[in-house]
């Protein structure tokens, strides 16, 4: 069997010690679906004895509204890793560069593809800064970053994020940002390169609802692009029914959701600020995220085995390109959730310090 090297694989955890975790490790929100969305679901299912809709039509019309972008500009996929998978197929990059660390699923799709990494440097708390801009060269046929950042949490400066923006399209380079975590931030609209996507039509946003609204089980996201040719090559790039019946409902109804969304990600960075306190107050480095997740290194690197001992699952973030051993992602949930860690933590280091 493949190594899984994402989080949020409860399934193993509970065959092994035979009761489910606390699952930290991956980044879903803790409070659940609204509950016009769970309905929309439930009535769903009452569809699947046709095919699903190949082209999505209410829940583009339903993203298109909340957006305030042409449903014609969307295309939805099988989550936002199916999206990233059409992505490699259409656009065939065979140059593209990734900053490191960064989401294992962009490598990953770009197999066939010469990389080039851009190191993200924890002296300067894994931000990207000015220094990108010198590996973005001509040769370059995709540059990919995620913003904020998975493990690190960071945003993008918008200026020096405009000016990689600038940057690609002087040199005709696909631009890819991920902003599937944006929806958590207080000033998501403003951190977002939505308003280029006319001008600079080899931009590309990746979007999913899977971490605000807790449906990842449900596998819905989508991109935005100005390319119309983008957006055909990404339909036949795999099968058309990709996105099912239900998956479709729950877009469309979460789309309408902005006030839940918004109450969510300043419950999310209240728990967040107390997380963070209290990790450095246990002696870990924990590094300034700004989403529903922190990154900390710690000097224990056997500490997620002996965490999940405990019942409680967080991200080894040793096998992420530019991290090592000690480096570890917790998702930020609940204050019960957050206090499960913090135990388990204060088991696991008997009292003494973690250095």
């Amino acid at each position: 069997m493949m190594d899984y090297v994402h989080g949020g694989d409860v399934y193993t955890h509970a065959a092994r010690y035979g009761a489910p975790p606390v699952d930290l490790s991956a980044n879903i929100s803790p409070y659940g679906a609204p509950p016009r969305v769970r309905q929309a679901m439930r009535d769903a299912v009452d569809g699947c004895g046709s095919y699903p809709d190949p082209f999505c039509r209410q829940a583009r019309a339903a993203i298109g509204r909340a957006e305030g972008i042409d449903p014609g500009r969307l295309y939805c996929g099988n989550g936002a890793a199916d999206v990233l998978d059409r992505l490699a197929a259409a656009l065939r990059p065979k140059a593209a560069l990734l900053t490191a660390p960064t989401f294992a699923e962009y490598e990953r799709t770009l197999a066939g593809a010469s990389l080039r990494f851009h190191p993200l440097r924890a002296d300067e708390g894994f931000a990207v800064t000015e220094r990108i801009l010198s590996d973005i060269t001509p040769e370059l046929d995709a540059v990919y970053l995620c913003n904020p950042n998975n493990p690190t949490g960071r945003t993008i400066d918008p200026a020096l994020l405009r000016e990689i923006a600038r940057r690609c399209a002087e040199q005709d380079t696909w631009l890819i940002v991920d902003e599937c975590f944006n929806d958590f931030l207080p000033d998501g609209e403003a951190r977002s390169l939505k308003p280029l996507l006319e001008t600079h039509p080899k931009l590309v946003l990746l979007r999913a609802y899977t971490k605000i609204f807790a449906v990842p089980g449900v596998r819905f996201g989508w991109c935005m692009t100005a390319d119309a040719a983008l957006i055909d090559a990404l339909y036949r790039a795999g099968q058309p029914w990709n996105v099912s019946t239900v998956a479709q409902a729950c877009a469309a109804a979460a789309a309408g959701e902005r006030d839940f969304a918004r109450d969510v990600s300043r419950r999310v960075a209240d728990e967040r600020t107390f997380l963070e306190g209290a990790l450095q107050r246990r002696g870990f480095a924990v590094f300034p995220g700004e989403a529903n997740f922190l990154l900390f290194r710690a000097g224990d690197a056997a500490l997620h085995e002996k965490l999940a001992a405990r019942g409680v699952l967080i991200r080894n973030c040793a096998n992420y390109r530019g991290l090592e051993k000690g480096y570890y992602r917790t998702a930020v949930k609940t204050r019960t959730e957050s206090e499960a860690l913090l135990a388990a933590l204060s088991a696991v280091q008997g009292g003494e310090g973690v250095g």
